[in-house]
Parts: C-alpha cells; sequence; structure tokens
C-alpha cells in the first residue's frame, strides 16, 4: 500500500470542516474551486469545505457554475485578511483543519507563528517522483532547519508522523557532496559533518532505526526506496521540491504542519489540481 493510500483508507467515512485559502489569481483559484469539488465526490461529500478570500476572488467565485451546484458542500467566507482569518476559524472550530492553498505563505506562517507561540515551522511533504515512488521530505521552507540542532528537532517530530501511520522509518539524510569531498568547500564540509552527526545521535539512541547519510546521492536513497528523505537545509529542500514537481513530471501531495496542537496542511500557493487534492486527503484523514 503506497503512502498516499494510507491517507485514503484513513479518511473513509469520516467527515470534517476544511478552511482551505484563496489568493487574487483568478486561475489558480478556479483550479482550487475544481479541484475541491472533484475531492468532494470521491467519497467524502459528508465533508465541507470553506473557502476563505478577498472580496474580488469570493465574487468570482460566487457567479461560477461549479459552487453554485456546489453549495451544500463549499462555504466561501470573505475577508480582508483570509490569512489571518481562516486561522481564527480554527482556533474557534468552526473549521476543523485547514490547509493553505495560495495564501500568501508569509502572511499564513507569521500567523500562524502568532497564534500557536512558535518561533520555527517544520514542514513535512509528501512527494511522488515520475516512477509513482512515494515519499516523506524536508525541510521545504527556506528558513527552515538550518543547523544541527533543528534538523535533529525535525527528524524527530517526522518519525512520530510516520510511525503514526504504522509505517517503519527508512531515513536517508542529505548533504552537499560526497565523503570524499572534504576538504573542497568550507560549506559542503559544514553539510557533511553536520549529515555524520545527525546519523550518530539517531543511531545511539535507537540502534535499530534504518537512518543513513547518503551524501548528495537524492538518486541513492529514492532507490534504495528511503521513506523519509532529508535535504541539506531549506533552500536545497525547496530546490528539490521545486525541480521534482514543477519540472520534473513529480507530485506533491501536500505538507503537513509537525508540532502543533492543529492540523495544518500547506500547499504550493501554485500548486496543481493532484496537490490540492492531495493536501485536502491527508487534512481529512489527520482530522
Amino acid at each position: 500500500m503506497s503512502i498516499i493510500d494510507k491517507f485514503y483508507s484513513m479518511a473513509l467515512g469520516k467527515a470534517t470542516k476544511i478552511g482551505l485559502g484563496l489568493s487574487d489569481s483568478e486561475f489558480q483559484n478556479l483550479k482550487i474551486l475544481k479541484a475541491s469539488t472533484q475531492f468532494l465526490q470521491q467519497n467524502f461529500n459528508s465533508s465541507q469545505i470553506y473557502l476563505f478570500g478577498n472580496n474580488i476572488s469570493i465574487v468570482s467565485l460566487s457567479n461560477n457554475p461549479l459552487y453554485k451546484k456546489s453549495k451544500n458542500n463549499i462555504i466561501l467566507i470573505k475577508g480582508k485578511e483570509p490569512e489571518k482569518e481562516i486561522i481564527e476559524f480554527l482556533n474557534n472550530k468552526t473549521v476543523n483543519v485547514i490547509v493553505r492553498g495560495s495564501l500568501s505563505s508569509s502572511k499564513f506562517l507569521e500567523n500562524i507563528k502568532s497564534r500557536f507561540g512558535i518561533t520555527e515551522i517544520n514542514r513535512l511533504a509528501l512527494l511522488e517522483t515520475l516512477d509513482g515512488f512515494q515519499f516523506f521530505f524536508g525541510p521545504v521552507g527556506i528558513d527552515e532547519c538550518n543547523n544541527y540542532e533543528t534538523k535533529v528537532g525535525f527528524i524527530k517530530k517526522a518519525i512520530q508522523v510516520i510511525k503514526s501511520l504504522n509505517i517503519t522509518p527508512k531515513i536517508s539524510v542529505l548533504s552537499g557532496g560526497r565523503t570524499s569531498d572534504l576538504g573542497r568547500n568550507p560549506s559542503v564540509d559544514s553539510t557533511i559533518k553536520i549529515a555524520n552527526d545527525v546519523v550518530d545521535f539517531f543511531t545511539n539512541q535507537d540502534p535499530d532505526l534504518d537512518i543513513s547519510h547518503d551524501e548528495i546521492l537524492i538518486e541513492n536513497a529514492v532507490k534504495k526506496e528511503s521513506n523519509l528523505i532529508i535535504a541539506p537545509e531549506g533552500i536545497s529542500g525547496n530546490l528539490i521540491y521545486r525541480v521534482l514537481v514543477h519540472l520534473g513530471g513529480g507530485k506533491a501531495h501536500g505538507a503537513i504542519y509537525m508540532g502543533l496542537d492543529k492540523v495544518i496542511i500547506d500547499t504550493s500557493r501554485v500548486g496543481s489540481l493532484s496537490e490540492i487534492q492531495g493536501a485536502l486527503l491527508l487534512a481529512l484523514a489527520l482530522s
């Protein structure tokens, strides 16, 4: 069973209220509306999706025939600050889970940090290669997981998520080069040292944990079917995600905000239909 199939089986029979963000892009908002209606038709029509946007985006969708056919399950929420209001709806339990959708990343993250009283964000993405291999991946935020301490914390949270799905973690930690490249560049040397130290830390904690430093060879991590792949830091992680999903024919199925007491799922602000639907599936499954 694939990872996304596990989430699907968890979601079956559930019903919840999901908040989903819109942007100023009419094209992307129509994509979100289409993804939402298709998701509800996939045995999940007992749930409701609340779409949060500004006046222009909400008025535009309210006149769409697709929305008019789905009024019982799709609710439009108009506001001046949708990045803030969607989190307020989550906080007061008007919705049970939220998906960022195409809301501004910086404003959305700022409101999450303020609401939960945290200083750092940890997002665990579910990705899929062109050949259909699925794996968890992180960090995907440019300011995430940039040193040894935050990387250890990230992996600890990711292991909890993976084990909660009854999946045995198999972890590949990447660095900026091969071990034989030591001495060529101080920045590369640092990533190699951190990767080795991270693997040593978890091996000492749990000798049975399958975790290895796979250097810069991400293709080996996929070949050995690691279900958690850790990028050297946030910038390279974001680039790996973009190359795979936007250029390499792969897919994203959303990203889980880890370590919170609420379920929040991330998507690219220009996410495809499959990414939006994947994020909705994760949201429902984890609700």
